[in-house]
């Protein structure tokens, strides 16, 4: 009898650990499926990311392309127009009006290449846009750069300060007798990168948020920050405190690719 028992007491344990076996093959594939249906939705979902980011860059791809095909047709018609009267007068500051006019538009067409640019390049495209404006205008055209040697550095689109610049000729300056002082800042301001375009014309006796005109250029660099860098940045523009036009710029902080951060 005791032979018996202790044989059923084994047959019993051999039995729960089957039964064990089974439950532990069940849960492990149950497991390995589940594992296997995550790591699927994980995919899907990098894949989705990429498409997303393949998608933004497009279409900042195309913002810029869209705002080379609208470069000033009037900025051009005139820049040619002062080259050309000073062929005779002045041959080598004519050379010299064709360089910086050939540097801007070929970093306007380098431009739809990148995303981000160093903002000293910007600085450059600007500069060569100033002194070909200056030719026409003289001194009715005086621009002031305050720009912290530390941001130079600093990724920025191409492109995003040139267009306020040339709002702040056109309809600051090419609006005003006295002509005016056209003034870029950039300095680090709470962590981000700020940007200023300002101009003292004087201001109209009905002043409005932005300048008829200039809604276009805002509006456009508007939307290529928001795809850039979504709330992160921003575009505030209107009157001045002081008189003139005010645009400032937000933009977050990104040092240039092989520097460490600023």
């Amino acid at each position: 009898m005791r032979l018996y028992a202790a044989l059923g007491w084994v047959a019993d344990v051999d039995a729960s650990r089957t039964q064990v076996l089974r439950i532990a093959v069940v849960v492990s594939v149950t497991l390995f499926v589940t594992a296997a249906a995550l790591e699927r939705i994980h995919d899907r979902r990098r894949a989705l990311e990429r498409r997303e980011e393949e998608l933004r860059r497009e279409a900042l791809r195309a913002q810029l392309s869209a705002l080379q095909a609208r470069t000033n047709p009037h900025f051009l018609f005139n820049a040619l127009n002062t080259v050309a009267s000073l062929i005779e007068d002045d041959p080598a500051l004519a050379e010299q009006a064709v360089e910086r006019l050939a540097g801007l538009f070929r970093y306007s067409l380098d431009g739809s290449r990148t995303l981000e640019v160093p903002l000293r390049d910007e600085l450059a495209a600007v500069r060569d846009y100033v002194e070909v404006e200056r030719l026409r205008f003289g001194e009715r055209l005086r621009v002031e750069f305050a720009v912290d040697p530390a941001t130079e550095s600093l990724l920025v689109p191409p492109l995003v300060l040139q267009p306020l610049v040339e709002n702040a000729v056109g309809h600051g300056v090419a609006a005003s007798r006295a002509g005016a002082t056209v003034r870029i800042v950039a300095a680090r301001v709470d962590g981000s990168l700020e940007l200023r375009v300002e101009d003292d014309a004087a201001r109209p006796a009905a002043p409005r948020t932005t300048r008829p005109g200039s809604g276009t250029a805002l509006a456009d660099l508007r939307e290529r920050l928001r795809l850039a860098y979504g709330a992160a940045a921003g575009l505030e523009a209107g009157p001045g405190a002081s008189g003139g036009f005010s645009a400032r710029l937000r933009l977050p902080v990104a040092p240039a690719r092989g520097e460490g951060p600023a």
